[in-house]
C-alpha cells in the first residue's frame, strides 16, 4: 500500500556515544514506515503526526538495552484521539494505530512544515504507558501522567520521572499538501552513569530545543540526511568525537495472521460464538495495527464453539 511516487532514503536507527561516553544519542528516521502505516489506515493530517511521533518514540525506546527487546508504548488520553498504540522492536520493526483518527479531518492547503500542536487532539489528561518485553519471565512496565499532549514531550517526561534517566527527546513529522507524511525523524539524548551532574544534559537540552534541530528536520524535506548527519548537524560541537555503536533498518512489520485471529476467536465464550453463528453465520476479525481482515465461515465457528464447550467451566 506504499506510495511509490516518491523515493525516500532507507529508514534507519543509529546508536552513538558522545561527550567522552557520558551521553548516548539515538536517531531514527521512519518516513517510509510511517507512510505505510498511514496508507493502510487512511490517516492524514494531525493523526498522522500523532502516529509518527509515537512510532519514533517507541523505536527510540526499544534500542536502550543490549538485548532483543519489544516495547509497547500507549498514549491513553481524554482528548478526541483517545489514544495511540505502538509496538516497536529493537530490530527496527514497528507498527501502530490511532484509536479515533477521523475526529481530525484534513483541511490544510499547504505543507505542514512547522511544528503544530497535538495538545487539542491528544489532550493533557491521560497517561503514558510503557511495557518492555526482554523475553524474560516478567515484563517491565511503567507509566506517568501526560504533561503536554505533544507525545514526544510526554514520553520524555516518562523517561525522566518513571525510568529516572536524564533524557531529551524530540520527534517530528512533516506532511505534504495532501496531509501525508513527507519526513519523520526523532532524536533521543540520555546521560550515562559516567556523566557528572546535570551540565551535559542541560547543554544538550538547550541545543536540541534551539533552532538548529528544526532546521535539520526541515532539511529532510528536500534532501534526506543520514542519521549520522542528523546527529552532527543537530548537536554541532557536541558531536565531535562521536562513537558509532551500531545501525539498523526501520521497517513496518505486523506479525498478525489468520491463525492468530483464530486463536482470538477461540478465547471467546461458547455463548458468544453461538450468537455469531445465529446472527451472521460468519465472523470477521480485523487487525488494529495493519488493517488486515480475516473471515471465518460458519463451519469454522461451529468447530470452535464445540471445542470451547468442552473446556469452558460449567456455571
Amino acid at each position: 500500500m506504499s506510495d511509490e511516487s516518491k523515493t525516500y532514503g532507507q529508514d534507519q536507527i543509529l546508536r552513538t556515544l558522545i561527550e567522552a561516553n557520558r551521553a548516548r544519542v539515538v536517531v531514527a528516521t521512519a518516513t517510509t514506515a510511517l507512510r505505510e502505516m498511514c496508507g493502510r489506515h487512511g490517516f492524514v493530517g494531525l493523526p498522522a503526526v500523532a502516529l509518527g511521533r509515537a512510532a519514533l518514540s517507541g523505536l527510540l525506546l526499544a534500542t536502550l538495552t543490549k538485548d532483543e527487546e519489544q516495547v509497547t508504548l500507549q498514549i491513553l488520553s481524554k482528548g478526541p484521539l483517545e489514544g495511540v498504540t505502538i509496538d516497536a522492536r529493537s530490530s527496527g520493526q514497528v507498527r501502530g494505530f490511532v484509536k479515533r483518527p477521523l475526529v481530525a479531518p484534513w483541511t490544510e492547503t499547504a505543507p505542514l512544515r512547522d511544528r503544530r500542536s497535538l495538545a487539542d487532539l491528544v489532550g493533557k489528561e491521560g497517561v503514558v504507558g510503557v511495557v518492555r518485553d526482554l523475553g524474560l519471565a516478567h515484563n517491565y512496565s511503567g507509566q506517568c501522567a501526560l504533561v503536554s499532549g505533544e507525545i514526544d514531550e510526554d514520553v520524555e517526561h516518562y523517561l525522566n520521572t518513571s525510568e529516572q534517566i536524564d533524557s531529551v527527546l524530540k520527534c517530528e513529522v512533516f506532511l505534504d499538501g495532501e496531509g501525508r507524511p513527507e519526513a519523520a525523524v526523532g532524536i533521543l539524548v540520555q546521560t550515562l552513569p559516567e556523566a557528572r551532574g546535570a551540565a551535559v544534559v542541560e547543554f544538550l537540552r538547550d541545543t536540541l530545543r534551539g533552532p538548529s534541530l528544526a532546521e535539520v528536520m526541515n532539511a529532510q524535506l528536500s534532501a534526506p540526511l543520514s542519521c549520522e548527519s542528523i546527529v552532527r548537524a543537530a548537536l554541532g560541537p557536541c558531536a565531535d568525537g562521536m562513537k558509532i555503536l551500531d545501525d539498523r533498518p526501520v521497517t513496518f512489520h505486523c506479525p498478525c495472521s489468520r491463525e492468530r485471529a483464530r486463536i482470538t476467536l477461540a478465547m471467546l465464550r461458547e455463548e458468544d460464538l453461538q450468537e455469531m453463528i445465529l446472527e451472521t453465520n460468519d465472523a470477521e476479525v480485523s487487525c488494529n495495527f495493519c488493517g488486515a481482515k480475516y473471515r471465518f465461515p460458519e463451519v469454522e465457528l461451529e468447530a470452535l464453539r464445540r471445542a470451547r464447550s468442552k473446556t469452558q467451566p460449567a456455571n
